[in-house]
Parts: C-alpha cells; sequence; structure tokens
C-alpha cells in the first residue's frame, strides 16, 4: 500500500530543500496551512487538483511524488491514476469539448501518471533512475509485454490475451493490408482524433488518387477504423480517426516506428542494438 507518512515525509523534504514554509506553499496552493500540515504528517492525501499544484510548487513531475520503492505498491498506485483520471474528467464536464488545450493538458497529466506505474513495476531504484535516462523501457515477463517511450508511446499486451487469440478470416487481413499499404499510411497521417478533416483537405495532405482514396475511406469506415462527423458548425464536419478500432491504425505507425528504430532497451536495460 502506499504509505501516507513516507508521502508526507517526501513533500516535506522538498519544500524543505526549498527553503519554504507551510505557509508559503499553502498560499501558492490556495490551501490552507493546516492542510499542509496534514498532508505532511501523513494524515490524508491531497485530491488530484491539489497534487498538481505541489508538484508546479516545487517543480517536479506528480510521477515522481507518486512513485513507489516496490511493485507491491502497483495496485495502490493503479487506484490512485484512476482516482485522479476520473477527477479531472469530471471537472471537464462544464468545457467546451473543442477546447483542445484543455484536454492535451489531461492527456499529459495521465501520461506522467501512467509511467508511474512502470516504473513501480521495475522494482530496482537505480533501474528506475537509468531508464528514465534512457526515455525508453521494455518489460517482458509471464504477465506479457509492456512498452512506453518518451516520443508517445504506451502500450501494453497482457498473455492471457495472447493466449485466447487464433487466426482471423480473410476481411480482417484485407484491412490490415490496407492500414499498412503506403496510401493507408497516408491516410491514416492525414487525420486526426479530435478534429475532422473536410474531404477536399485530406485529398491535398494525402496525395492519394481519388478513386483509391474513397475505396480506404468506405472500407476504413465499414470496420470503424475512421468515422464521418457531421456536427456543426460545418468546420467539424469531415473524417477523422474513430474512437472504435482506430487505435489499430495508430498501433500499426507505432509499431513501424518502433521496427525503424536504431536503438531500443529491452528488459534487462542492455541496449543490445548497434547503429547501422
Amino acid at each position: 500500500m502506499l504509505d501516507q507518512i513516507i508521502f508526507g515525509e517526501k513533500l516535506r523534504n522538498h519544500r524543505k530543500k526549498l527553503g519554504m514554509t507551510q505557509e508559503e506553499v499553502a498560499e501558492k496552493v490556495g490551501v490552507s496551512p493546516q492542510a499542509i500540515s496534514k498532508w505532511e504528517a501523513g494524515d490524508c492525501l491531497p485530491d488530484c487538483f491539489n497534487l498538481k499544484a505541489i508538484s508546479d510548487v516545487y517543480k517536479i513531475s506528480a510521477d515522481v511524488l507518486l512513485e513507489t520503492e516496490s511493485s507491491g505498491d502497483l495496485d495502490t498506485v493503479s487506484s490512485k491514476i484512476e482516482q485522479l483520471a476520473t477527477e479531472f474528467v469530471w471537472s471537464m464536464a462544464n468545457y467546451d469539448r473543442y477546447n483542445s488545450n484543455l484536454r492535451q493538458e489531461l492527456g499529459e497529466d495521465l501520461w506522467k501518471m501512467w509511467k508511474c506505474i512502470y516504473f513501480a513495476e521495475v522494482g530496482n531504484r537505480d533501474k528506475q533512475e537509468q531508464s528514465k535516462k534512457r526515455g525508453n523501457l521494455r518489460i517482458n515477463g509471464s504477465f506479457g509485454t509492456k512498452i512506453w517511450d518518451d516520443q508517445g508511446i504506451a502500450c501494453v499486451i497482457k498473455s492471457s490475451l495472447i493466449n485466447q487469440l487464433s487466426s482471423f478470416d480473410q476481411s480482417t487481413v484485407e484491412v490490415m493490408q490496407a492500414l499498412c499499404s503506403e496510401e493507408g499510411q497516408k491516410l491514416i497521417l492525414a487525420l486526426r482524433c479530435d478534429t475532422p478533416t473536410p474531404k477536399q483537405t485530406l485529398i491535398e495532405k494525402a496525395n492519394i488518387e481519388l478513386s483509391r482514396l474513397n475505396e480506404l475511406l468506405l472500407l476504413f469506415i465499414e470496420n470503424r477504423i475512421i468515422e464521418f462527423s457531421e456536427d456543426n458548425p460545418p468546420e467539424y464536419k469531415g473524417y477523422m480517426i474513430s474512437g472504435h478500432c482506430g487505435i489499430v491504425a495508430h498501433m500499426l505507425l507505432a509499431t513501424m516506428y518502433i521496427l525503424n528504430k536504431k536503438k531500443y532497451e529491452v528488459s534487462q536495460f542492455i541496449n543490445v542494438s548497434k547503429d547501422k
């Protein structure tokens, strides 16, 4: 379990390193000095908003504040991340859904929290620090395969899923082949997840022969890879990555990125590749 006493000691040590008083921290965070005192004493934990404010004041990421010493803390850290995600989503309820800056901030915060679980699983403080400096990490084990990369890749494949897989029918293979084709890649790269792209803009950006483009659009829409949005106002009418199977398209592009990398890290944290 996440030890609130140890967490409180971390807060107190970071504050003292900066030479700040509880009153000064409280003013910057926007809470009472008594709240700071309770957090440092381990009586309770700050909510997600105050945790982010503290990390901003101390100029350290929230994943460092929540970092644990062993893999035994994974469930606790995971619950904390779920709590943070729920509170952030709730806080966005009254904002316009096209406020991309707010959504971007949400994504960055959850990305940092996600890495906290990953480092906890390593279970070795020195290896954690080495991995952070390298900027990427892979873990292969009985649970499955996990990967994250500061360039923007995060993926977990459980062994239980792999054990359930079987061969797929020809229609599925055809969709995968289309996604892996040069035109398929161009089309996916020309689309966004949050903003629809009009047909004319897509024609210009993807630079695909029109009949082939229409063929791919139809195939990908039928298989929920992309979707057509008809929302008002008119500027939000067009094609975008689907919230259903669109992740498959991005996973394929990420796979190509990984295969093209000259250096990568493995579970033993040893660089086994050579520059070509």
